[in-house]
């Protein structure tokens, strides 16, 4: 792979809301797919005092920016569900959201990814050593990679079958050390490797690469995204490169990817200030892109 891609990005494409809604101090954590031409975009809005989840669609990533915005009531998660990640199960054609919650790592279902509303009440998936959950199948078994939460700065492991899922987890392993936050696992089908996109605490993204979800993962680059290789290609608007997502190609649990090497990332960003508590860092989204 590239060892030192140029990044670029233009326009923020969301903001925070208005004042007095579930996201009016920012929009973070974005997940996405693409559904018959529309974007879906699932994502953590940030008050005052409470971490929430919203959605909103658009046929363009240039439409989000005036998307209607829809608080998530039916998870039913209180004060703190955020960090979402979404894909369709194929052998059961059912929408999944895995997030973070008062329950640990957490999951709701929904038949029509176009019902905000119509997704589940949040229920527990049976581990909560961690933040930042993620899923991928290799076809057998479904992995869920974390952030630990133990101060050990590593990412773990957990899987199942995915005739199990999403119960009947295994025991942790550790997969990762030296890092932070935010692992995001996808298959890249242009050399069949595993590529997995972690955030450090300087807010730039590690890039590992295993050749299977069961393997070893080595890190190719400490700073594969990161604010001195972006670009910014109208507005200054971040100075981070922070919890970001890769466009996928596909929407179910395999987390493919065409190619890490000419590749779209949604994710989070900020100019840089005196902020009191990361609670209130005035996160927007945008696009970057490396080609």
């Amino acid at each position: 792979m590239k060892s030192n891609p140029i990044w670029r990005t233009g326009d923020r494409i969301f903001l925070e809301g208005i004042a007095g809604t579930f996201d009016d101090v920012s929009v973070k954590d974005p997940t996405i797919v693409n559904v018959d031409g529309k974007w879906h975009v699932f994502y953590t809005g940030r008050d005052a005092t409470k971490w929430r989840m919203g959605y909103i669609a658009g046929k363009e990533l240039t439409d989000l920016k005036k998307a209607d915005r829809n608080y998530m009531a039916s998870l039913n998660g209180g004060s703190y569900f955020c960090a979402p990640q979404v894909f369709q199960l194929k052998s059961k054609k059912t929408w999944y959201l895995i997030y973070q919650s008062g329950l640990g790592a957490t999951f709701s279902t929904n038949a029509d990814i176009n019902s905000p509303q119509g997704w589940s009440a949040g229920k527990a998936m049976g581990f909560t050593d961690g933040i930042d959950f993620w899923c991928i199948s290799d076809g057998t078994k479904i992995h869920c990679f974390y952030s630990a939460q133990d101060g050990s700065f590593t990412i773990k492991k957990r899987s199942t079958l995915v005739a199990d899922f999403p119960y009947k987890w295994s025991e942790p392993v550790v997969v990762a050390t030296d890092t932070f936050e935010a692992p995001h696992v996808y298959k890249n089908k242009a050399d069949g490797k595993y590529y997995m996109m972690v955030e450090d605490i300087r807010r730039y993204f590690e890039i590992w690469q295993a050749s299977s979800l069961d393997g070893t993962w080595t890190k190719l680059n400490e700073k594969w995204a990161d604010y001195a290789n972006l670009i910014e290609t109208n507005e200054h608007w971040t100075d981070q490169v922070s919890h970001g997502e890769i466009l996928r190609s596909g929407i179910d649990e395999m987390c493919e990817i065409e190619d890490i090497n000419h590749c779209q990332v949604i994710f989070q960003g900020v100019v840089n200030g005196n902020y009191a508590d990361y609670g209130i860092i005035p996160y927007d989204l945008g696009i970057m892109q490396n080609y």
